[in-house]
């Protein structure tokens, strides 16, 4: 099987250094291929391409061990623009080839990540509609991680920063065990709306829960928690769904979250770590949920904050003065196409501010009862905001950066909420697909304002793999800067699968098994047990106690990776190609010369813009992006012997 061999050293824009050998596979080399379906075009490598056919390409790749891989492969569209296909890893898939609608007769680059064993995987592109040119297969970077045991809480509590350096010193080193809990158990006085332990409890109080079933380990989440895995989980996951919203002052609901403080003081104090997501219910709305575009549903009107039976038409653009902005302009006609509304400066004038502060400011108040207590929590709002089922995503990314910082504005620094680990929670974009290469990064609000980056994944296979296409396509999102969690999961990441693709999530979070949930199920009772009581799992058990952890205060950030990844990067920095950005330049510095291309594609693969081709000389290569959109792009840079693989900004 004819294949050609180019040394691939690729500095990521996230950080991440290799020196591994990466391999080219020409289509038009491989056995099998009718000479007639060889075609020939300047665009593609070698100059060759298979054409369109009635299967799918099947291509051996050999590798010298099992690990995590990079696969690039360059396709042609012949057929429709709706012709989709899959990548194939030993017949398994691993991404999605078109997770967009693309044009007809255009070629276009696609590159997924897979897990392959030493010695012959196979690579299957294409299913017959689709032209193939090459494969090229890249052993996957160790990343290097740069990452500050200081929140970014300005003033963190002693507490805070005691989490946050905990979490930071066991990064990629073990993943701690988290379970959330949705129903709960606690005894309520409804007459003097007043929540009573069991002491206090008498049957004339209606008390259900007497028998060590209203403390933390005593709910049923976390009781059929360890009644499969023989341990505690290390995080507990708390809801703040009923503080704010229609019917939050009443009976059960305040009871609810009232209990919410009584289990996380009760973990706390057992060395646990305290979590909470928020589903949201703005002032006396009842639902979170969107349908169908949310506030720009036909069946919203003007300035309906309520809700529809099964959808909230909050429109919280409106606590924002906003501007509409062209995102692709008809230079023909010199009219605006597409455009998008984007946020600028809160106006604490509107009605949308003031509902959105306000509920803010009732949680900020809870928080503030477990800080007087020397309590932290790891805080996780407005999540999963690029799916759109939620009120806060569905209008632009721009917008819901504002409204991120807006709350983190209004809990840090005028609340004074000091307190909390922010995690922010990255998510597929339904505009570009469901799988791990849908991941969209541009909702992250920006390094000052995350503590950890995490990812909500409901594996439907439940094979346990470590998900680790969805861990490189995060640092390829967001960068090296922040620690990596799993803030949802149905069937739980195996530990020998994380270890061995080096896939640390900080830690993992399985969701209720009350309410209809059941994802305790997913997972075998003989894996529980096995991961938990694996020593690269931390348990509740496992756990110092917090007066045993030392707080890290200093302000530089830690170096978290492998020894060898350090050397690598020594190793490759003299001779390797590099770039600069300047304005809306780059200058791409190329150390010798050679044959090859340099070409910059979007991040969906599509080539826009070929800037070299042929024998490229030596010396410093500019390349003017203005007539580009604003947005992320890869530059893809093959001369000689030199090779060069990042992500760059074009403003």
């Amino acid at each position: 099987m004819g294949y050609k061999k180019y040394m691939l050293s690729a500095v990521l824009a996230a950080g991440v250094f290799t020196n591994a050998l990466a391999t080219m596979y020409e289509a038009e080399d491989q056995a099998g291929v009718d000479a007639a379906a060889i075609l020939s075009g300047a665009e593609f490598s070698g100059g060759k391409y298979v054409k369109p056919g009635s299967d799918a390409m099947t291509f051996t790749v050999s590798v010298d061990e099992t690990s995590m891989y990079d696969i690039e492969t360059k396709v042609l569209i012949k057929q429709y623009d709706w012709t989709t296909s899959k990548i194939l890893v030993n017949g398994v898939e691993v991404g999605s080839m078109l997770t967009t609608p693309r044009n007809c007769d255009s070629a276009y680059v696609v590159t997924a990540s897979a897990k392959m064993k030493a010695g012959k995987n196979t690579v299957t592109v294409g299913n017959g509609a689709i032209g193939v040119d090459y494969i090229s297969v890249n052993k996957h970077p160790d990343p290097e991680f740069k990452i500050s045991a200081l929140p970014v809480t300005p003033g963190a509590t002693e507490s805070a920063m005691k989490v946050k350096t905990f979490l930071r010193d066991n990064f990629m080193k073990k993943t701690i065990s988290g379970m959330m809990i949705s129903d709960q158990n606690f005894n309520y006085d409804y007459g003097n709306m007043k929540l009573l332990s069991a002491a206090e409890c008498t049957p004339q109080d209606s008390c259900k829960f007497l028998n060590g079933e209203d403390t933390w380990k005593g709910q049923t989440d976390i009781a059929e928690f360890y009644k499969r895995s023989g341990h505690y989980p290390a995080i507990g996951g708390f809801d703040m769904l009923f503080a704010a919203g229609g019917h939050h002052e009443e009976g059960w609901f305040r009871g609810y979250t009232e209990n919410n403080l009584v289990m996380t003081e009760d973990l706390w104090k057992m060395g646990g770590i305290p979590t909470y997501t928020w589903h949201w219910k703005v002032g006396q709305d009842t639902v979170f949920y969107t349908q169908m575009q949310g506030f720009k549903n036909a069946g919203c009107t003007e300035d309906v904050a309520g809700t529809a039976e099964n959808n909230t038409c909050f429109n919280y653009t409106k606590a924002f003065k906003t501007e509409s902005v062209c995102t692709d302009m008809d230079s023909t006609k010199n009219e605006c196409k597409v455009s998008k509304t984007v946020c600028l400066d809160a106006d604490p004038t509107s009605k949308v501010y003031k509902d959105i502060v306000a509920d803010v400011d009732i949680v900020s108040g809870y928080f503030k009862q477990l800080e007087e207590k020397d309590i932290a929590v790891v805080w996780r709002p407005l999540h999963e905001a690029s799916g759109g089922w939620f009120w806060w995503g569905v209008a632009s990314p721009e917008c819901y950066v504002q409204l991120w910082r807006l709350v983190f504005d209004r809990m840090v620094n005028v609340n004074k909420n000091k307190n909390l680990i922010w995690v922010w929670n990255i998510n597929t974009d339904p505009k570009f697909g469901y799988d791990y290469s849908a991941l969209n990064g541009a909702w992250y609000p920006g390094d000052e304002y995350v503590d950890i980056v995490a990812v909500d994944i409901y594996d439907p296979l439940n094979n346990h793999n470590s998900a680790a296409n969805y861990w490189n396509k995060i640092i390829e999102e967001v960068g090296t800067n922040k620690m990596i969690a799993l803030s949802e999961n149905g069937a739980i990441p195996d530990i020998d699968s994380i270890a061995e693709d080096k896939s640390y999530w900080s830690y993992w979070m399985t969701w209720s098994q009350t309410w209809s949930g059941n994802f305790l199920e997913k997972t075998p009772t003989d894996m529980w047990k096995r991961n938990l009581d694996d020593e690269r799992i931390i348990a509740l058990d496992d756990m110092p106690g917090w007066d045993k952890v030392v707080a890290d205060k200093s302000t530089e950030g830690a170096i978290i990776a492998p020894s060898k990844v350090i050397a690598n990067r020594r190793q490759l920095i003299a001779g390797s190609m590099n770039i600069d950005v300047i304005g809306n330049t780059i200058q791409l510095n190329v150390p010798e010369a050679g044959h090859g291309a340099v070409a910059l594609y979007d991040l969906r693969g599509k080539l826009a813009m070929s800037i070299a081709r042929g024998n490229i000389s030596a010396g410093t290569l500019s390349i003017g992006t203005s007539v580009l959109p604003r947005g992320k792009y890869i530059l893809r840079a093959i001369v000689g012997s030199n090779s060069l693989n990042k992500v760059v900004n074009v403003q």
